[in-house]
C-alpha cells in the first residue's frame, strides 16, 4: 500500500512539474522577397566631412520566429548579398566601392543572427544578436519596432518591421580609405510574410 501511495506521489508531481512548464505558440515568417519596394536595408557614411552617402543591399532574405505573447520569445536571422551593393545607381561608383571596401565580393555574404530580444513594449524591441561581416563577428544591436502584423492585402498574414544600429566598420576589418567616415549608420525595412504549415 505504502509502494502504491509513493506511485500515485510521483505521478501527481510529474503532471504539476509538466503542467508548470512554460509554453508558448510561435509563428514562422520569410522576408517577403517578391515584395522589393518594402524591403530595404540601407546605410550612411560620412563621406570625408562633406556629406551622408547612402547605399543600400538590393539582395537579403531571412527568417523570423514570432510570438506575439510574448515578444522576447522571438528570433530572426538574415543573410545579405554583399555584391548586390548599389550606390544611388551609379554602377561604377557601385563596383569601385564593392572592390575597394569588400575585396571585391571575395566574402560574398554577411549573416545576422539574434541571441537576445527584449521587449521594450508598444512594439519597441532591442535585439541584440550576432552579426558576420567579412569573415569577422560582432555583437550588434538592432533598436526595432514591430509595426504591424495583419493580413495584408496581396500577400497573405504579415509583419512588418523598422530597425537601426550604427556599426563601426574598422571592427570589421574595413579600413580603406581612412578619410571617410567609421561609424556606419543601418536602416532596415522588413515585410515578412507568414509560413502556412
Amino acid at each position: 500500500m505504502k509502494a502504491l501511495h509513493s506511485c500515485f506521489s510521483l505521478v501527481a508531481l510529474g503532471s504539476s512539474l509538466l503542467f508548470s512548464v512554460s509554453t508558448y505558440a510561435v509563428d514562422s515568417f520569410t522576408f517577403d522577397t517578391k515584395s522589393a519596394p518594402h524591403n530595404m536595408l540601407m546605410f550612411q557614411i560620412d563621406h570625408q566631412g562633406y556629406s551622408r552617402s547612402i547605399g543600400f543591399f538590393k539582395t537579403f532574405e531571412g527568417n523570423i520566429e514570432i510570438d506575439t505573447d510574448n515578444l522576447k520569445n522571438s528570433s530572426v536571422e538574415a543573410t545579405i548579398d554583399i555584391t548586390s551593393l548599389n550606390l544611388a545607381g551609379n554602377e561604377a561608383w557601385s563596383n569601385n566601392t564593392l572592390a575597394v571596401f569588400f575585396k571585391n565580393g571575395s566574402l560574398p555574404k554577411a549573416n545576422f543572427r539574434s541571441t537576445k530580444v527584449e521587449d521594450k513594449g508598444d512594439g519597441k524591441l532591442m535585439i541584440t544578436g550576432d552579426f558576420t561581416l567579412m569573415g569577422v563577428t560582432k555583437s550588434v544591436v538592432l533598436d526595432a519596432t514591430m509595426n504591424k502584423a495583419g493580413q495584408s492585402q496581396a500577400s497573405g498574414y504579415k509583419a512588418g518591421f523598422s530597425a537601426t544600429t550604427e556599426l563601426s566598420r574598422k571592427d570589421f576589418g574595413i579600413t580603406a580609405v581612412p578619410s571617410n567616415g567609421d561609424k556606419v549608420t543601418i536602416t532596415i525595412e522588413i515585410e515578412a510574410v507568414k509560413v502556412e504549415s
